[in-house]
């Protein structure tokens, strides 16, 4: 490993560039707002980490001083730069102290979402190799169990009551740290910061590299685009958005909520913390905004000091944007930026001009416009295939209105994944296009550039319906049914082979979903004649769209499943599997 370079007057003399770490934008602010209050925990700090070892809130200079400490305490472990070491700790004031001071240390830190299930977690972190563990006493009770999965796990914090398995927890390494003066290391833009996990929406969750820049440039156009100033509070249902506030002077407010499920989380309670500290902003996925603003109408309730609102992780419906800015401040806006784990962001729409242009379009099956691209990277479509594309002269670029592939670049696009297996899947080959220093990422996503360069998101590319003589894209299709009023969500699947499949619709109804938040059985099937009613509206209504006029098999489904990061995402894969049952059983 390349030796460490450390903090001076000048940076190393074989790296004549400066330093970049998106953590010292947090001492900026330290410096700037002391005394402001940089991290607010509505558990109360005691879910996991227990009463004695954290407080439920945290002010900018005690966050920086305490990151400082982590790092110290870290690199007196023995941690150096690029050594890999796994975060599992809960969103609170906890997480966002480690996660600056392992940015700090220079360690790459490893962020797996637990929701996606212990089988997986376990799996992933495996391959990752770490170095250690910064966890809570579950997560360490597990390494210790499964030690021969992580026979390198040598640097190990433990957050809250430590048992049997050594290492210092959180509260003695800042202690440590505290009174240590060893130096830092200086981190260098293109240095491993973090390896993230994508949610596994389309496919097994993969290990993207994130480099110092690439969280620079996150923080630097987010701040931009937006607009956000140093004093805001922010209500943040998506713990990692919660990194970006810090270092912009705005108060994070974690609400009390399943942070792996944000579509079971209490509307009651998200408001409760909204008007206690009186949020100004706010970001969570569409799950979440559906959930609280259906609330808010039902009951009669306002979030009157929220101006900012942001919402990604899937296309947000017209009627959540309707919704939404009908239970906040009348001067309020609502943004939907796009991107991905890979790259984020990539492009934003208002939801003012949603409302008043493109939502027409989307119910008419033209796919949904997430907007203009940020000022930082660039993009293009190009002809859809399935093949690796190793050189960008490989490529054929599309004219505006033509479907293809999004491609992407720039300083936010991580350059690739970790590859661990030698005889596993390449997601390298098959995502990134190499063009001489530069590297485009594959985003894929299928859609179109309008004549004004804005984005038109028409569905993933594996989840494309290929028949005999045309192909149907998810997104243009699902929007038509969905104006329904019987409708809440619906999936277009392919039963078949490519190039012969058979389209169908599955359909969860607004019936169900209610059942379902009542605790009722959600799994009870709808009247019969009412369900024939319902099919014969929905053949009408794609008999008078041109992308669903093929489409004539429709099936019933109790609650679609979606992924576990923003509960959004439609997992048509596994639909399609259970799809092509019912579909034989019914024969």
């Amino acid at each position: 490993m390349e030796q460490a370079r450390y903090d001076g007057l000048m940076p190393a003399a074989d790296h004549p560039e400066p330093p970049v770490n998106v953590a010292t934008r947090l001492a900026h602010i330290a410096a700037r707002m002391p005394e402001a209050l940089a991290v607010v925990n509505e558990t109360g700090g005691r879910r996991w980490t227990g009463p004695r070892d954290e407080a439920a809130r945290i002010c900018f200079a005690q966050l920086d001083r305490d990151a400082t400490a982590i790092a110290r305490g870290l690199v007196e472990m023995g941690v150096t730069p690029g050594t890999r070491l796994a975060l599992l700790v809960p969103p609170g004031v906890p997480f966002v102290k480690l996660v600056f001071g392992l940015l700090r240390c220079g360690a790459t830190t490893v962020l797996i979402d637990p929701g996606m299930g212990r089988r997986h977690l376990v799996d992933c972190l495996a391959a990752m190799k770490p170095r250690g563990f910064v966890a809570v006493s579950p997560a360490q009770a597990m390494r210790r169990l499964l030690r021969h999965r992580f026979p390198q796990a040598r640097h190990n914090v433990t957050v809250g009551r430590r048992w049997f398995w050594g290492g210092p927890t959180l509260r003695q390494l800042i202690a440590r740290g505290a009174h240590s003066k060893i130096p830092l290391p200086a981190t260098q833009a293109d240095d491993p910061a973090a390896i993230i996990y994508t949610s596994g929406s389309t496919g097994p969750p993969k290990g993207v590299l994130y480099t110092h820049r690439m969280f620079d440039t996150q923080a630097s156009q987010i701040r931009q685009q937006y607009s956000i100033e140093p004093g805001g509070m922010d209500l943040a249902c998506f713990a990692l958005f919660g990194l970006f506030n810090s270092v912009m002077g705005v108060t994070t407010v974690f609400p009390d909520m399943d942070f792996s499920h944000p579509a079971t989380a209490d509307p009651r309670k998200l408001l409760a913390a909204a008007q206690r500290w009186k949020i100004t902003q706010a970001f969570a996925s569409p799950a979440v905004w559906d959930n609280l603003s259906r609330y808010c109408e039902q009951h009669g309730q306002q979030i009157p000091s929220l101006r900012k609102v942001l919402s990604c992780g899937a296309p947000v419906p017209a009627d959540v944007l309707r919704r939404t800015l009908a239970c906040v401040h009348p001067e309020a806006e609502m943004h939907t930026p796009y991107g991905a784990t890979e790259c984020l962001p990539v492009a934003t729409i208002g939801a003012s001009e949603v409302l008043a242009e493109t939502a027409t379009q989307t119910g008419q099956g033209e796919g949904v416009c997430v907007g203009h691209k940020f000022p930082c990277g660039d993009w293009s479509v190009i002809r859809i295939t399935d093949a690796p594309i190793l050189t960008l002269d490989q490529a054929e670029v599309l004219a505006p209105g033509q479907v293809g592939e999004l491609i992407v670049r720039g300083p936010q696009v991580s350059p690739d994944y970790i590859e661990n297996e030698p005889n596993a899947m390449r997601p390298n080959a098959m995502t990134k296009i190499r063009a001489g220093q530069e590297t485009w990422h594959r985003m894929g996503d299928v859609g179109y550039l309008d004549n004004r360069q804005r984005f038109w998101y028409c569905g993933r590319k594996a989840h494309r319906v290929e028949m005999a003589a045309s192909t149907l894209f998810s997104v243009c299709c699902e929007a038509i049914f969905n104006q329904h009023r019987q409708v809440r969500r619906s999936a277009l699947v392919g039963i078949g082979c490519p190039g012969g499949q058979t389209p169908v619709l599955v359909v969860e109804t607004e019936s169900a979903w209610q059942a379902s938040h009542r605790a009722a059985d959600k799994r009870s099937r709808p009247n019969p004649q009412a369900w024939q009613r319902l099919l014969g509206e929905l053949r009408e209504l794609g008999r008078k769209h041109q992308p669903t006029r093929a489409i004539r098999r429709f099936l019933w489904h109790p609650s679609l499943p979606v992924d576990v990061r923003h509960n959004a995402k439609i997992h048509r894969e596994k639909l399609a599997e259970w799809a092509a049952e019912e579909l034989k059983a019914s024969e």
